[in-house]
């Protein structure tokens, strides 16, 4: 995994299954529409990433000029981020080793707004009978860490779907990428047009 644009750019993640958990990782193709959707430089804007795995979504951010955020229960995918960050010099990007629904409570706690949340936890996680992926969702809504023109993207497998509304959060597109899905949420107060397609 290649940090594509920034001042880390050319840096590689090497992530181990064996060494650090066998999780899904995100494509490189997805890695890039997402960035793509987000725009080539995101200087001063604060950026969180929910469950971050191998960290090559964090660091590309950090990368492009975010001021970034990484959450990550996984001990031993802390330790490689904590070993990346100190090999490359990464001193501002924060780093919290706690799940995410304590983290997000924590942060809001805290006072903290972020400007893009990006929300991508292991696809066949369940919480309380619920997909991870929609309970960490509506724990960002009710969290209240969302800024008030802050862009929620989750990835999410293609066969799941996500609620159109929840917890204060409106969805207004969804764009595929072979076998997974990234949606993006607004707050309802921000969100002017109806769920769609993106394009």
């Amino acid at each position: 995994m290649r940090i594509v644009t920034g001042r880390l750019r050319g840096r590689t993640i090497r992530f181990s299954p064996k060494r650090h958990g066998d999780i899904g990782v995100t494509s490189g193709r997805l890695k890039e529409a997402v960035f793509d959707r987000l725009g080539a430089s995101l200087e001063g804007l604060s950026f969180l990433d929910v469950c971050a795995g191998s960290g090559q979504i964090a660091l590309e951010a950090y990368s492009r000029g975010a001021m970034v955020t990484a959450i990550e229960p996984d001990r031993r995918r802390c330790d490689l981020l904590r070993q990346l960050m100190r090999d490359w010099g990464v001193n501002h990007l924060e780093l919290l080793s706690r799940r995410g629904q304590k983290a997000l409570t924590d942060l809001a706690n805290e006072g903290r707004r972020f400007d893009v949340i990006y929300l991508d936890p292991p696809y066949h996680a369940r919480h309380s009978g619920q997909p991870l992926s929609e309970v960490l969702l509506a724990a960002v809504g009710t969290s209240g860490v969302l800024a008030a023109d802050g862009r929620l993207l989750v990835q999410h497998p293609r066969g799941l779907e996500l609620s159109e509304s929840v917890a204060g959060l409106q969805c207004v597109g969804h764009r595929r990428h072979g076998t997974t899905n990234l949606s993006e949420y607004h707050l309802n107060c921000a969100a002017t047009a109806p769920p769609r397609v993106c394009q």
